[in-house]
């Protein structure tokens, strides 16, 4: 028995004695950036390497992530494994030496700074994917540097990337990420202008040490928590996903409850559910903090037309009309509000029989018309005025005056109706 155990030993020993030749064979493989050969070679001794022989298996690590960085030439995908096997190489090496860890640490600067400095190109080049993505990878590298992923967020939002973005802005809240951060500032003595300083390390060294700067004032910065959980929710509402949208509405509104943008993201989604009372509730709450808000104005409107409160709703074109003198959907819609008055007086005028009264009456309705018409004119020629290639309006002038008997300004529009 005591020879088998022995013998197993041994066995065991020639084994690990091997892998750490084929790691030594492979380390000289990256070393001449045969980096594909190596990675073969790793995948082949991956499940010999005994877990418990933690030397080994950091070293087995390290030499991974250093084959899938390929010195900075790797894809996207193969840098995250890179840095994922660099970060296991840490992990099981804690307790150790840490041989591997002091190396992957440079590493980690090289890239930190290699991710950020093309981040920065990529998007002074308007490459936003590229951009965004090695900020991701910043962070990664560097997790305590949470800054980059509120870059990497930011960035794809703004490339439309808006999946990528959401699942950022999500690991931003999972973290409870703020943004809030110390700006250090101080005079500089020969040219008396306030200059910023990257850290409290570097101002002090300007102000005690070369003494070239003074006056020292620190500023904290403000949250970002509440922009962060809006663009959460405003991505939802664009996936059609109310739900979760309201959700982080909710979440916002506990930070900045009277925010304008918030309050119409939440109106817009009320409409879109069908739910016209929340959004005029919040319309008119967002009119209160700007009054001056011609499209708020002008959506008022729309809801009290929709709502058969015709007076109202002209009261609203008429006042967004007054905020924006150029506001063509005002007038189009006034128009049409004023002209669909038009409709029972035809039902009443038809259903007249022959009887004086009847004549009377007929004659009393055919002057209410025509003042209706005449009620309709200066909307209407102001739209044609704002968009003379308005085909409906044209139309609907061009009937109008054949219905008052003005022949010259109706062939005026009709004759504009052959030019299109």
């Amino acid at each position: 028995m005591k020879k088998i155990i022995a013998l197993l030993l041994l066995l065991v020993s020639f084994q690990i004695n091997g892998q750490k030749k084929e790691l030594k064979i492979i380390e000289k493989l990256i070393k001449s950036e045969n980096f594909t050969l190596a990675l073969s070679d790793l995948n082949i001794i991956a499940e010999k390497i005994p877990t418990n022989d933690k030397k080994t298996l950091a070293k087995f690590y390290y030499l991974k992530g250093l084959a899938l960085y390929q010195n900075g030439n790797s894809t996207y995908t193969e840098t995250k494994s890179s840095i994922n096997s660099l970060n296991k190489s840490i992990s099981t090496e804690i307790g150790g030496n840490n041989y591997y860890t002091t190396r992957i640490n440079k590493l980690k600067i090289d890239m930190l700074n290699n991710f950020i400095s093309n981040g920065n190109n990529y998007l002074d080049e308007k490459l936003f994917e590229k951009s965004y993505k090695n900020f991701e990878l910043a962070y990664r590298v560097s997790s305590r540097d949470t800054l980059y992923l509120r870059n990497a967020a930011l960035v794809a939002n703004q490339a439309n990337n808006f999946e990528e973005a959401l699942d950022f802005y999500l690991e931003l809240v999972d973290l409870n990420y703020t943004g809030i951060s110390m700006t250090y500032y101080a005079i500089d003595k020969e040219s008396g202008d306030e200059q910023r300083f990257q850290d409290s390390e570097s101002r002090d060294f300007s102000i005690n040490v070369i003494k070239t700067h003074e006056k020292p004032r620190d500023e904290l910065g403000k949250s970002e928590k509440d922009i962060i959980l809006r663009t959460i929710a405003a991505i939802y509402r664009d996936k059609k996903d109310f739900e979760n949208s309201l959700k982080y509405i909710e979440l916002s509104k506990k930070i900045d409850p009277n925010n304008i943008n918030l309050i119409l993201l939440e109106s817009n989604i009320r409409w879109e559910q069908g739910d016209v009372e929340s959004y005029e509730k919040l319309i008119t709450k967002a009119l209160e903090i700007n009054p001056e808000n011609t499209d708020l104005v002008f959506n008022l409107g729309v809801v009290n037309a929709d709502k058969g409160n015709i007076d109202l709703a002209l009261e609203y074109y008429s006042k967004a009309i007054q905020l924006d003198p150029s506001y063509t959907k005002a007038y189009l819609n006034a128009a049409a509000l004023i002209l669909e008055k038009d409709e029972p007086i035809i039902e009443e005028m038809n259903s007249l029989g022959m009887s004086t009264a009847d004549y009377n009456r007929y004659d009393e309705l055919k002057l209410i018309r025509e003042d209706l018409f005449k009620s309709a004119i200066p909307y209407l020629e102001k739209v044609y005025e704002l968009d003379p290639n308005n085909i409906d309006c044209i139309k609907t002038l061009r009937n109008i005056y054949e219905q008052l008997g003005n022949s010259d300004e109706a062939k005026k529009y009709k004759d504009l109706l052959q030019t299109f």
